[in-house]
């Protein structure tokens, strides 16, 4: 069976984390182009540009100077960024923080696993959904990965 062969934002400012990330899509789905951003102020300069169409944003919330939620609300107001999924991944599984991220517009939310395995069980479940159907039917309870 033919894997898709993803354009992958990942926005985070953890060096380890996105070496981590890395490694992990390079064993899954080795032909996918990973871009990497420091900051949000970085990410929305590059969704910005044209032709950038990724086809999955992976977003962490702990962002140095503008957080995740402020850059995730940012790009939702951006008519063209309206079907693009956006992946939280953070450290957090504060009902607080899964609610607001779902309120600005987040399509998954995942508490980053404290193993590589599970990390890359999830990474590779999700690289596996057919987002055009799942965008359209999503639940609260599928929106969590804790």
């Amino acid at each position: 069976m033919k894997t898709k062969n993803y354009k992958i934002f990942y926005t985070d400012d953890d060096t380890d984390d996105k070496e981590i990330f890395r490694e992990i899509i390079s064993e899954i789905h080795p032909d996918s182009s990973i871009e990497f951003q420091n900051d949000g102020s970085e990410l929305l300069s590059l969704l910005n540009k044209e032709p950038i169409n990724p086809d999955i944003l992976f977003l962490d919330l702990n962002l140095p100077q503008t957080d995740g939620f402020q850059v995730l609300s940012e790009i939702r107001r951006d008519t063209k960024n309206k079907n693009l999924p956006i992946v939280i991944i953070s450290t957090s599984n504060d009902i607080d923080s899964i609610m607001k991220a779902r309120e600005s517009g987040a399509t998954l939310y995942i508490c980053k696993p404290n193993s590589y395995s599970q990390l890359k069980t999830i990474l590779a479940e999700l690289l596996s959904f057919n987002w055009t159907s799942y965008l359209g039917s999503q639940h609260f309870k599928e929106f969590v990965y804790c």
